[in-house]
Order: structure tokens, then sequence, then C-alpha cells
């Protein structure tokens, strides 16, 4: 298996007859529709491409030129981790990842809605530290603190119930992020157990599902990306070992 990322002037690799994913293997966002597609056990191939150097083709399937966008069918895309993972959940029901109650599907998009204050103090802290202000720091506990309240509140393993689902796929990516700043000078935005130990639990129970297992990646390979990138030289391809375009076949759905 290969991690290349395909940039600027490379070929777009030979549609293979199945879902296809354009994703870059640091983005959380790219990341959330990883989780989803493993979640239900999909058979899918992955291209990764350079956003500091993007291919032409790119803009073909996600006219921003961002990450994900699905190929669901050859030379036809979608983009957007949230529009794309509902779009699967909804075509794909054998393994559904989302409450069939209204109300419940309401509250997990609030959920998610009210963590976007931490992911905007984590990509400050991690990749643009000189504006760094200490209401972000605040902002940041203050909505871990209410995830944390809110897992209390549900009483239940995870997010969605006794197993992951949607709402947990579209927060973990983050989480797993999170415990790279302290390893890159954020000491204040560690995770402490003692505050946090409920949160850190369930981060603790989401790294061994299976879907997340198959793509999580340490504290410490985060931290060398987010360094590497910061000295503007992203390393994109630091887990590459194949030299060989990065196709990536899933197990096949029963």
């Amino acid at each position: 298996m290969s991690e290349k990322h395909l940039q600027t002037g490379d070929a777009l690799p030979p549609y293979g007859g199945k879902l296809r994913l354009f994703a870059m293997r640091f983005c959380p966002y790219a990341e959330r529709t990883v989780l989803v597609m493993n979640a239900k056990n999909l058979q899918y191939d992955t291209v990764f491409v350079n956003l500091d150097h993007k291919p032409e083709w790119l803009l073909n399937y996600s006219p921003k030129g961002t990450v994900p966008a699905l190929e669901y069918e050859e030379g036809k895309g979608i983009f957007d981790s949230n529009i794309i993972n509902v779009y699967l959940d909804e075509k794909y029901p054998d393994v559904p990842l989302q409450s069939t109650d209204p109300l419940r599907r309401a509250e997990d998009k609030i959920i998610v809605e009210l963590f976007s204050g931490v992911q905007s103090a984590f990509y400050t802290a991690a990749y643009n530290s000189h504006a760094l202000q200490a209401n972000m720091v605040e902002t940041y506990h203050k909505g871990l603190v209410a995830l944390q309240d809110t897992l209390r509140a549900r009483g239940t393993k995870f997010l969605h119930g006794a197993t992951p689902g949607l709402v947990d796929f579209t927060l973990f990516p983050f989480l797993e992020r999170f415990e790279a700043l302290p390893l890159v000078g954020k000491s204040e935005f560690e995770l402490v157990k003692s505050k946090y130990e409920l949160l850190v639990n369930y981060i603790e129970a989401m790294k061994i599902v299976p879907a997340v297992k198959l793509y999580y990646l340490s504290p410490e390979t985060h931290a060398k990306f987010i360094e590497s990138r910061n000295k503007g030289d992203a390393n994109y391809n630091m887990l590459d070992t194949s030299g060989v375009c990065c196709m990536r076949p899933r197990k096949k759905k029963e």
C-alpha cells in the first residue's frame, strides 16, 4: 500500500470501478469520510493529493479544490465531508450511523456545530500560533467540557450509543489530533485526565473501534506533520514507503 500524495502534473490513476475517495492523509475532514466508509465496510479506492500543489484533475471532483471528494460514478463527484457522509449513510443503509429519531439527529448536528470553535482553536494553535490568543484557549477548553458533559448526559459508551455513529466519526479526527498539541509546545491544550477523564476514556475507546484503528495515526506522527508544515515544507509523503500510486482497496462489502 502506498500513501504517496499526487500533485500538479501527475496523472489521475485509472478508475477502478468502485467508489473512489480523494483525500489528504493528515486532513481531519477527509478522515471523517474514511471512518464512515470503513464503518460501513464499503469497497473503495483512495487517491491522496498534495494540497499545496494540487493535481489539475482534482477540480473535476471538488470545484473548491478541497478534500474529501467522492467519485461515486466514473467522472462524477461530490465534495465536503458532511455532504458525503450523509449521502453514504443514506445510500448504504445496511450499517446505519444516524438515529432514526429526527430530534436526536438534530441534536447530533448541534453537537458538531458547537464543536466548531474547538476545531478553530486547534488550527490556530497548530498552524498559526503567532495569532493565538488567550480567549482561544478558553474557547477550546469550554468546548471540551461541553462535549464531556454531553457524553455524561447521554450515559452511553459513544455519543451515538453502544456503537459509534456519524457524530462520533465526525468529531474523532480532531480529538485524535488534539493529543499532538503538547508535543509541538502547546501544553495549554493538553487533555489532562484529572479534568477530562470521561472524555479521555471516550477517545481511547474510539481508537480501538475497527473503523478507526485501520486509519489512526499517533500523536507523534501528527506532531511531525504539523512541524513540517510550519517549516514551509509539509511532508505529505512521510508515511509512503512504496513509491507507487496510492490505490487503497477496502474489504468488499458482503
